[in-house]
């Protein structure tokens, strides 16, 4: 059985157009080796941090959703927890449809 996930990803904010392009290259390929696609996609750009995380006052956001089994969300916790690109990141089981957008995509930063 499969349920609908969100991922919020915190990034670090300094990093260069290649190295964000490597950092979203192997998120897609860790979904497509273990056969889950991703449903929709959001930048949420870069935003203050209530409190410094690893001396970064400043995050870029990144959300995703994405249906998977039960014992995908573990692996992909262990997958970013060893990313050092990523600062923070929540995965939650969602209640929204799998393509829907989220009210923060037309936030202003």
């Amino acid at each position: 059985m499969t349920n609908i996930y969100e991922t919020t990803i915190i990034v670090k904010p300094d990093l260069a157009n290649d190295q964000m392009k490597n950092l979203n290259t192997s998120i897609d390929q860790f979904f497509s080796e273990n056969n889950v696609s991703i449903g929709y996609k959001e930048d949420w750009g870069i935003k203050n941090l209530k409190s410094t995380i690893k001396k970064y006052s400043k995050g870029s956001y990144k959300f995703m959703r994405f249906n998977a089994s039960s014992e995908f969300p573990k692996k992909l916790d262990n997958f970013l927890k060893f990313n050092t690109d990523c600062l923070r990141f929540l995965t939650t089981k969602s209640i929204n449809e799998l393509e829907e957008s989220t009210p923060q995509v037309n936030k202003d930063n």
